[in-house]
């Protein structure tokens, strides 16, 4: 199976990164997107032992390619997506542990994320492709 970096041009996989973050704040009633920060570096993954990351209140996503077929990204996007759509809600306020495993603000982004994937996946059945 081949990755981001090994089918696509840094321009397609922006377009394609793009796309799914216009349908996913649709799907989320997200109006303004976050600024999101495109690693491709597989190194970063493992030193942070994580694909993506949402910085609260600072409308930034991290999001890690590196090595990584295009479901899997976007599914880490979605997943950051709906943290961030946490926080513009407010209901990140005063709350310190809103990443951590098992709780209620990660169970809903794996959740969503999952279901966003799907819905998107079955309009655009490319995402899942092998490429040559």
């Amino acid at each position: 199976m081949k990755t981001f970096k090994q089918y696509l041009s840094e321009q397609e996989r922006d377009q394609k990164i793009d796309q799914f973050v216009a349908y996913a704040c649709k799907h989320l009633g997200i109006n303004e997107p976050p600024h999101i920060n495109v690693i491709d570096d597989k190194k970063v993954a493992q030193e942070n032992a994580s694909f993506g990351g949402y910085y609260p209140g600072r409308s930034k996503i991290d999001l890690n390619v590196g090595g990584r077929h295009l479901a899997d990204c976007l599914r880490t996007l979605a997943h950051e997506l709906v943290h961030y759509k946490q926080d513009i809600d407010g209901r990140f306020d005063g709350v310190e542990m809103a990443g951590e495993t098992g709780s209620t603000f990660e169970n809903e982004a794996n959740s969503e994320a999952g279901i966003m994937l799907r819905n998107y996946g079955r309009a655009n059945p490319c995402i899942y492709e092998e490429f040559s």
